[in-house]
């Protein structure tokens, strides 16, 4: 079965700001309402709790160039990481990210941050819970009612919860929680027909993707199910294009971050084709974050061997 429709177009290596360390993870992209690029990610000198700040950088469609990657936020005591950028209907960019208040993620505290000018400037981080261990790794979507519907996770439990926030999206509510499994860093897409689908990397065996289904705006969810897709226990990202969802993934239940992989389904999730290993190099390819842009290309970003982060766009082949 075919897996894809897709070639790589462009590619290109983005590094950390002069100061901020050798180390970097865990990188968000977004289009905005204006045609630039923003990607984030942490970036820290040795471990990740010590001294790990928030990296951003832009691709400029009017200079037709990434320009110069930049720290962003004031400097805080604690490490910060997993940062999530998101642009509501009014043009305000959403940054979500976590702040380690000791040496493991079920110490983290979730944080926020607005922009008004599209990433130049931001205002003071304000805390979003007080519950230890809340997690974020990808975008929220936006439902009928204009609330925003984030995908989370809990790692002191290791399970997924869904947080709501209504207009201006300050104030966020847990309103769903995956309770009988361990599954993790989910990522939301909206799909043909206004389903929205999750998936989730497990935190054991099997070591398989996992799914789920809504078809009432998020009130309800399917049991969550296996896909064919393995998965090391890493990251995974989805973007919806051309009437299909596509997975990006580490293709290998081995303990590895590699190959990273592509594998797209025509049918909801039952069956996908057969993966494009896209990325072959045998280093750590891992986190990634992809999506759809306005211009017709996928845009994505991933940790390349924690030293770089590696932007790549594809098109579609005919």
């Amino acid at each position: 079965m075919e897996s894809h429709k897709f070639q790589l177009v462009d590619t290109k290596f983005l590094h950390n700001p002069n100061g901020a360390g050798n180390h970097c993870h865990c990188s968000t992209i977004l289009e905005t309402q204006t045609g630039s690029l923003l990607v984030a990610w942490y970036a820290y000198p040795d471990q990740e709790h010590v001294g790990a700040s928030l990296a951003l950088i832009r691709y400029s469609k009017t200079k037709n160039k990434w320009l110069p990657s930049r720290t962003i936020l004031p400097k805080s005591e604690f490490s910060r990481g997993n940062p999530v950028l998101f642009q509501v209907p009014d043009g305000k960019v959403l940054l979500l990210y976590v702040v380690l208040k000791g040496i493991y993620w079920s110490d983290a505290i979730l944080e926020g941050a607005w922009s008004e000018d599209e990433g130049e400037t931001w205002t003071q981080p304000v805390q979003l819970s007080k519950k230890p261990g809340l997690m974020v790794r990808h975008s929220p979507v936006i439902l009928e009612n204009q609330s925003l519907l984030l995908p989370a996770y809990d790692e002191k439990t290791r399970r997924t919860v869904l947080m709501t926030a209504p207009p201006p999206y300050q104030n966020w509510t847990e309103t769903y929680r995956f309770s009988d499994l361990e599954l993790i860093q989910p990522v939301l897409v909206r799909e043909k027909g206004d389903r929205l689908s999750l998936f989730f990397r497990p935190c054991d065996s099997p070591r398989l993707i996992w799914r789920s289904h809504s078809s009432d705006n998020g009130n309800s969810w399917t049991i969550p199910m296996r896909t064919t897709l393995p998965n090391p226990l890493s990251g995974v990202a989805a973007f919806v294009a051309n009437d299909s969802t596509s997975l990006v993934y580490n293709h290998t239940e081995h303990h590895q971050r590699f190959p990273l992989s592509l594998s797209t389904t025509h049918d909801g999730g039952t069956t996908w084709g057969n993966p494009w290993h896209f990325e072959p190099v045998e280093n750590e390819v891992s986190y990634p974050s992809f999506i759809a842009g306005k211009d017709g290309k996928i845009h994505g970003v991933y940790t390349y061997n924690r030293r770089m982060i590696k932007y790549v766009s594809m098109a579609a082949r005919f």
